[in-house]
């Protein structure tokens, strides 16, 4: 359906649950199972068959594309049971149950053993160790991971690592198409330790450098500026959310209209990505008005997504330009596709991944969890985000490490267009 391209910022562990307030009346609570030597007893196949029973009937009630045909899902649990029933140690049973997420569509099925939970749950995400680099995949030619962000003060920062940067060896070794993004591990670790990185900046030289790891507590920040000789605002949207985004992009609007009239805006979303917290909302109150489609779940339920808008600083009135790519992901998908078919934006770049699928976890009975891909979003016309992503009406092929200082085609394109519209 879609490749593995979401973000990911090189820390300890991965946040891997995200809470959508936008469709929560479609989300099924989950509940842990009740632990302890209560009620029978069963043996480890048993047991183990329990387990997988009840993550295979969750998959069917919730899963959003469970009805499509891009899997053979009675052959592939009848392939399951039987491995099952042929004897697993409780290890081969966690294995085959990570081994079932790549036998799905990418992002529909994510497992965690109980030992895998209880470390995510009690993880301290206030600070994190790790280089402070936010990256993406990139497969295609020769694989390599993308920097999308640094954040500032970061060891990444201090060893001269910059946003659009590539990294195609990690100790040595070279980045391997399989990985996908979890090639991040061998490049976090903990702080005082140190990597090697293979790295090379669009138009220089690849070089090799040493990063040593640090303890790190923030993220990225929204940059803005008027483009040189224009009036044109300019919002680069982080890689992560962060509290206070909001009042960051009202605060630049201000300051853009100061004294001056704005002619033209340009939300930069080529590598932003959702996280808890992302304004999605509050962003289209700005800048759309009226209903902008709806979430829905494959039990044929449905919550529109109806914005009242409110102008600040002409947010309503000034023509828009988002620029997207294929880092682009989550709730920003949603707001550029949102303002594209109400008209209210040109979108330029690379299509989007369709990365906008809601998910919601569920424990199983062993302590384990899975998080499951449970409801996408439809905008008015009826397409599906998560099947087609977003669609540039002006397409320009160039990536987030295609990029030069000071020679950027998409944000080019889009400054073109608007003087077009003067």
């Amino acid at each position: 359906m879609k490749n593995s391209k979401y973000p990911f910022i090189i820390s300890a562990f991965l946040v891997i649950s995200l809470s959508l307030s936008s469709c929560g009346s479609l989300l099924k609570q989950a509940e842990e199972a009740v632990q302890g030597d209560y009620g029978p007893t069963y043996s480890t196949q048993e047991h183990q068959t329990r387990t997988f029973n009840a993550l295979w009937n969750d998959l069917a009630q919730y899963y959003i594309y469970h009805d499509s045909d891009k899997v053979n899902w009675d052959t592939l649990q009848k392939e399951y049971l039987g491995r099952i029933e042929s004897g697993l140690t409780d290890k081969q049973f966690v294995d085959l149950l990570h081994e079932l997420e790549t036998k799905l569509p990418a992002g529909a099925l994510l497992y965690q053993s109980r030992s895998e939970r209880l470390e995510v749950d009690t993880a301290d995400f206030s600070t994190y160790e790790g280089i402070g680099a936010i990256v993406g995949f990139q497969e295609k030619e020769v694989p390599h991971v993308v920097i999308l962000d640094v954040i500032d003060g970061s060891p990444a920062e201090q060893a001269g690592l910059k946003p659009h940067d590539s990294i195609f060896q990690i100790d040595g070794s070279p980045v391997l198409q399989g990985e996908g993004l979890t090639v991040v591990n061998r490049i976090r670790g903990p702080a005082g330790s140190s990597v090697t990185l293979d790295v090379k900046t669009p138009g220089k030289e690849a070089r090799s450098i040493k990063v040593t790891r640090g303890k790190l507590t923030s993220t990225g920040k929204l940059e803005a500026s008027l483009i040189p000789g224009t009036h044109y605002g300019y919002l680069l949207f982080p890689a992560i959310s962060y509290t206070g985004m909001l009042d960051d992009v009202t605060a630049s609007l201000q300051k853009f209209t100061t004294n001056q009239k704005m002619e033209g805006l340009i939300l930069d979303l080529r590598v932003a990505g959702s996280s808890r917290g992302w304004p999605l909302e509050d962003l289209l109150t700005l800048f759309h008005n009226g209903k902008i489609g709806e979430f829905y779940n494959n039990a044929k339920q449905t919550q529109p997504v109806v914005i009242t808008g409110k102008d600040s600083f002409s947010s309503q009135s000034v023509p828009l330009i988002v620029l997207i790519g294929q880092n682009t992901n989550g709730f920003p998908e949603i707001l550029a596709a949102s303002l594209q078919v109400g008209n209210r934006a040109t979108i330029i770049g690379e299509p989007t991944i369709g990365a906008i699928e809601t998910t919601n976890s569920f424990y199983l009975p062993d302590g384990s969890r899975i998080f499951i891909e449970i409801a996408s979003f439809r905008l008015p016309n009826g397409d599906d985000i998560g099947i087609s992503g977003v669609q540039p009406d002006v397409t320009v092929a160039a990536g987030w490490d295609d990029i030069l200082p000071n020679a950027d085609p998409v944000l080019d394109k889009a400054v073109e267009l608007l003087k077009e519209k003067k």
